[in-house]
């Protein structure tokens, strides 16, 4: 996570292996479900005139012993016919994540990752990406987002989180063992746009940033956790609004637009004669422009279970 030559060729048809990097790199962190203090949870009630829409916050990556979900989540996802996702991840193979085109996460041909980035801050990525067994030449031919994410989340795999633990898989597979159908928000190519469309300036400080996350404890998902365990929402949205300080294009993009983009679509759910399940990255349901805020402001009554 190979010679140069061997990235090139990828960079045009991804082989296995980079199928394999692509699958893992595609998770989002946000924090884990799990009991808090107060016997709160990252889950929203919101009543229609004839049903209710949950809008549970969900963890991408999570630790196999930390998995099982509160029984609040499982009773909300029984009582709902449907879920409604980021992405449908009923098919989370590279392909069908990525793509045929991968203009979206890999540079122009006549680039490369360690001539695009200022040399202190590629010498800093090798450090990292060796500490964990990622040989920088797979890298050269990524665009710098893309590079950053799949640092962070092999990361998180070197220290055990993974990804068919986390809260989208389980629900994935138990809608597709109940035959549930799965609504997507977007597609994958949808998403990676928000990243690829940054200039590489910005996409060189959402890279530095992560850099800096990696080293800085406050920063560790335990944090995060800790945080999701007592029920804090407050410290949850501190967290948020500094990761907007560091990365606040990115973070416009990748929150605020994309919850105004998907508001029609969770209060048309609310005309609905049936109950349903709206899983999303908890980042996207706090603040002043999450989810939960936008549906009071359009006057509904999210109530928190």
């Amino acid at each position: 996570m190979t010679s140069r030559p061997a990235t090139a060729t990828a960079a045009r048809a991804p082989s296995a292996r980079l199928g394999r990097l692509m699958v893992a790199a595609w998770w989002l962190l946000a924090p884990l479900l799990a009991h808090g203090e107060a016997g709160r949870h990252i889950l929203w009630e919101v009543k229609g005139a004839h049903n209710t829409v949950y809008l549970l916050g969900s963890v991408h990556m999570l630790k196999a012993a930390d998995g099982a979900l509160p029984a609040e989540v499982l009773q909300a996802y029984q009582r709902s016919q449907a879920l409604v996702m980021e992405l449908d991840l009923s098919d989370a193979s590279a392909e069908s994540l990525v793509g045929s085109d991968l203009a979206a996460v890999v540079l122009p041909a006549d680039e490369a990752l360690s001539r695009v980035l200022p040399s202190g801050l590629y010498a800093s990525f090798v450090s990292h990406a060796k500490a964990i067994g990622l040989e920088p030449a797979t890298t050269e031919r990524f665009q710098p987002w893309f590079a950053a994410m799949l640092l962070e989340q092999l990361t998180l795999i070197h220290s055990g989180y993974e990804a068919d633990a986390g809260v989208d898989m389980q629900l994935t597979h138990s809608a597709s063992n109940d035959h549930k159908p799965i609504i997507a928000l977007e597609t994958a190519a949808e998403q990676m746009g928000y990243f690829a469309r940054l200039p590489l300036d910005e996409q060189a400080q959402f890279l530095r940033s992560t850099l800096r996350d990696l080293d800085t404890t406050d920063s560790d998902p335990a944090a995060v956790i800790r945080a999701w365990q007592r029920g804090d929402v407050a410290e949850l949205e501190r967290l948020f609004r500094q990761e907007s300080a560091e990365s606040p294009e990115l973070m416009r993009q990748l929150t605020t637009e994309r919850n105004r983009k998907w508001l029609p679509r969770i209060t048309a759910l609310l005309d609905d004669d049936h109950d349903d399940m709206v899983v999303v990255g908890a980042m996207h349901l706090i603040g002043r422009d999450g989810l939960v805020a936008l549906l009071r402001r359009q006057g509904f009554n999210p109530v928190q279970r």
